[in-house]
């Protein structure tokens, strides 16, 4: 299973005078769904829910990325928001479970 993901990366741009991160984004891997839907309390992002993922990060990736720790298999923990993947995430958000380890 593949899920459109943004990574943030340590290298910092300005934009106006403000800081902000840059974000990788891509299709990964995932290794697990995780459960339950959150839903987003960001400004502009009503309605907006987001469950969690463990994605695999490409090896040229991995030291560009500015999350604080890898899982201990090697995989990173990000947002996947509901609405962009309703049809991908339909079966886990239907069943309930927190957890689904969905490994190919």
């Amino acid at each position: 299973m593949q899920v459109f993901a943004h990574v943030p990366l340590k290298s910092m741009r300005s934009v106006c005078g403000r800081r902000q991160s840059n974000y990788h984004s891509d299709w990964f891997n995932v290794e697990r769904l995780i459960g339950p839907l959150h839903e987003s309390n960001e400004r502009g992002a009503m309605g907006r829910g987001y469950i969690y993922a463990d994605i695999k990060i490409k090896e040229e990736l991995r030291p560009h990325v500015s999350i604080g720790e890898f899982n201990a298999d090697g995989t990173v923990r990000v947002r996947v928001w509901v609405n962009t993947h309703r049809k991908t995430l339909a079966a886990f958000l239907a069943s309930g479970d927190l957890e689904w380890d969905v490994r190919e």
